[in-house]
């Protein structure tokens, strides 16, 4: 798996977070705001999306890079900074 498009990036994000919240309304996401502020995402759930995210996108996500993970734009800057990287 080499070049992922933005698009599959965004869709494994959104699945993977409705998993993880299923309360919430995933589409409805503003990618500019923290997931906290919008699903109320607290941090055992977010280290589930970590987690979850390093799994389904086989990628190593660390530890001191979770604050860059915090808004969907972030986490699709991330994975795909990672994904290319490792292409």
């Amino acid at each position: 798996m080499n070049a992922t498009s933005q698009t599959q990036i965004r869709e494994t994000i959104l699945h993977v977070l409705g998993d993880i919240a299923p309360n919430a309304n995933v589409q409805a996401i503003n990618p500019d705001i923290s997931f906290h502020d919008q699903i109320e995402l607290d941090s055992i759930d977010f280290l589930r999306l970590m987690m979850s995210l390093e799994k389904e996108m086989n990628v190593t996500i660390f530890d001191f890079d979770y604050p860059k993970l915090s808004t969907l734009k972030g986490c699709e800057r991330y994975l795909s900074e990672r994904l290319a990287a490792t292409a």
